[in-house]
């Protein structure tokens, strides 16, 4: 079985951090002063943590949930004990599967799927794919001083 340490996706997190950086900080400046620039809005620091919050809330927190997930279905299925400090792709996968499940049920309450449209989970389902082979190789962008 196929597994990938969480060491490496938090270190991918942080160097896609990194990466990305100066794309987040003027997006996130962007939304917050078109957000506080409104006569009816709550004003430009509320606006920023707002939009700090989901655009580096939202994929931490989602990363969280695939190893949480994940290391719990390895538990499940016995494919790995809780104190090894690595997750399955199997089980990352089922994770992903559940957090689109969830969010359907939640946030959506099934009103797309009660519609026929699931191309719209199959889409979230593939984002969150592509987002966690994306932590995986930017791991192995060399970055010196930045050792984990």
């Amino acid at each position: 079985m196929s597994m990938i340490a969480v060491s490496e996706l938090l270190k991918g997190l942080i160097i896609l951090n990194l990466l990305l950086s100066p794309l987040t900080l003027c997006l996130t400046f962007y939304i917050a002063i078109m957000g506080g620039s409104n006569p009816d809005s709550p004003g430009f620091l509320r606006s920023f943590g707002i939009t700090t919050g989901f655009i580096y809330g939202t994929p931490i927190g989602l990363l969280v949930w695939l190893i949480a997930m994940g290391k719990l279905f390895d538990l499940i299925f016995q494919i790995a004990p809780i104190v090894h400090p690595s997750v399955s792709c199997l089980s990352i996968f089922i994770a992903a599967v559940l957090f689109v499940i969830v969010g359907n049920v939640f946030i959506d309450h099934l009103y797309q799927l009660k519609q026929g449209n699931y191309m719209i989970s199959i889409v979230a389902l593939l984002m969150i794919l592509l987002y966690t082979i994306t932590l995986y190789f930017s791991a192995k962008i060399p970055i010196p001083w930045l050792a984990m």
